[in-house]
C-alpha cells in the first residue's frame, strides 16, 4: 500500500501536526514536530492519521501499539487499526500472520507494479502476514546494505519472487500459506537449517526476476517442473546451489520432499 500523509493528529496538536515532517526511518516513522521535538513511533501510539489511498479517497489508520519483533529487535511491529470515517467502526489494518501477529510497518520506498523502487520521498505500509513484511523480518532490508556494500533492495525484490514461488516473475504464484521453505542467501543474512536433512532438497535460486534455475516446484499439483519448464525453458536444465550461483542468483530456496 503506498500513501500519502494528509494529517496526523492525537499526540500532537492539529495544527503542529499539519505542519510536522512525518517520515519513515527504518521500521518507525519519525516525526519533526519543531526545532528539538523529534517523535518516533513508540511516542505516536494512540496517534491517528489520514492517508491518500491512491484511489482519490482518505484512509485513516490508527497507530494501536508499538512492540519489538522478537526474531529482529530492529524492527518495530505496529498494531494498525482502520477506522471508518462514516461510522467509526475500527477494523485491524494486517491478517494474522503464522504467529497469530497482527502487526505491520512502514517501508520508505515505492512500488511501480511488481517492482520495487527505492525512494526516500514515499513510503508504503506493509504488513508481516504477507511477503513485504516477511522479507524485512528475515533481513533483507530495502534501505540497507550488505557488508560488502550491495543494495539489500536487490535481495528485497528477489525475496517478493521467493515467497510467492513466482517462478517467471510475472506476478503468478505458485504456493500455499503455510508452506515450509528453509533461505539462503549470498550475502549469508540467512543460512540454511536443513542441510544433511534428506527430507528436503533444492528448490530454485532467485534472482529480481524471478528464479534462475528450477530444480522442483513447491507445490506440484499447482505447478509441475515439465510445466514450468515447457513454458519457460531457461529455468530448465541442471539446477543446484552452484548453478543458481553461476546464474547470479541471490537467494536460495530447500523445501520438504513432496
Amino acid at each position: 500500500m503506498r500513501f500519502a500523509l494528509l494529517a496526523l493528529f492525537a499526540c500532537l496538536a492539529a495544527t503542529t501536526a499539519r505542519a510536522a515532517a512525518f517520515g519513515v526511518d527504518g521500521t518507525s516513522f519519525v516525526v519533526e514536530a519543531g526545532p528539538g521535538q523529534r517523535l518516533t513511533s513508540r511516542d505516536l501510539v494512540g496517534a491517528t492519521f489520514e492517508i491518500a489511498d491512491g484511489a482519490g479517497g482518505v484512509t485513516k489508520v490508527r497507530i494501536d501499539a508499538v512492540a519489538v519483533a522478537e526474531e529482529r529487535p530492529g524492527v518495530l511491529l505496529h498494531s494498525f487499526s482502520l477506522i471508518d470515517a462514516a461510522t467509526g467502526a475500527v477494523t485491524p489494518l494486517c491478517d494474522p500472520d503464522a504467529y497469530g501477529r497482527r502487526a505491520g510497518f512502514p517501508v520508505r520506498g515505492r512500488w511501480d507494479g511488481r517492482r520495487f523502487v527505492a525512494d526516500d520521498g514515499v513510503w508504503f505500509l506493509t504488513c508481516t502476514s504477507g511477503s513485504q513484511g516477511k522479507c524485512v523480518l528475515w533481513g533483507y532490508d530495502p534501505w540497507g546494505h550488505t557488508h560488502d556494500g550491495r543494495p539489500l533492495a536487490d535481495f528485497y525484490q528477489a525475496c517478493q519472487q521467493m515467497v510467492r514461488a513466482d517462478y517467471e516473475g510475472k506476478g503468478e504464484p505458485h504456493t500455499r500459506n503455510g508452506t515450509l521453505i528453509d533461505i539462503a542467501d549470498v550475502a549469508r543474512l540467512q543460512i540454511h537449517a536443513t542441510l544433511g536433512d534428506p527430507a528436503f532438497g533444492f528448490e530454485a535460486g532467485w534472482g529480481v526476476d524471478g528464479a534462475v534455475c528450477v530444480a522442483r516446484t513447491r507445490i506440484p499439483e499447482l505447478l509441475t517442473r515439465e510445466a514450468l519448464v515447457a513454458a519457460a525453458p531457461r529455468l530448465g536444465g541442471s539446477c543446484d546451489e552452484a548453478v543458481a550461483r553461476a546464474r547470479g542468483a541471490l537467494l536460495f530456496t530447500r523445501i520438504g520432499a513432496r
